[in-house]
């Protein structure tokens, strides 16, 4: 019995320990959260007074403070077209790391198939279209989803 009431005890004392962060998002929204940890591109927390886990991808966090030491960590940084847009600074995302991203719009292209390409190569092509095609647009991020001759297709996101 004993043990029963000490193991309560702690489960609804421990969120009054939880460390309390900052997360700082690169279109400038703040949110108050219990940081748990990072997986995959991704920062797991959770809100204050609350168990449920929530995710965000970490190209969408600029910064993560913890209120209680003062210490602030880069998480990423921001992607500015400030002059010529450049094709090589748009990031391929896979479709679980656009959490908290914004879906800007699809893109769409054509590859053609020259005679003596290998099929690696081709993909690189296409895939250097399509972040071509979203650094014209302003757009930072892309999820490829048909990557084939003929037929070249992305999702843009931006922040």
């Amino acid at each position: 019995m004993k043990n029963l009431i000490t193991v309560i005890a702690v489960l609804f004392t421990a969120q009054f320990f939880a460390q309390t962060h900052e997360i700082i998002k690169h279109n400038g929204e703040k949110l108050d959260v219990n940081f748990i940890k990072f997986e995959n591109n991704l920062v797991h927390y959770a809100l204050p007074n609350s168990m449920e886990e929530h995710k965000i991808s970490r190209y969408a966090v600029a910064q993560l403070t913890e209120k209680s030491k003062s210490n602030s960590k880069v998480i990423s940084e921001k992607i500015d077209f400030s002059e010529k847009p450049d094709y090589k600074k748009v990031v391929v995302l896979k479709e679980s790391e656009t959490i908290g991203l914004k879906k800007a719009e699809n893109l769409i292209g054509y590859l053609d198939n020259a005679k003596g390409e290998t099929r690696l190569s081709r993909s690189e092509i296409g895939k250097n279209r399509l972040k071509e095609k979203a650094a014209s647009k302003g757009h930072q991020f892309i999820v490829i989803t048909s990557n084939k001759i003929g037929d070249l297709k992305a999702v843009a996101y931006t922040y």
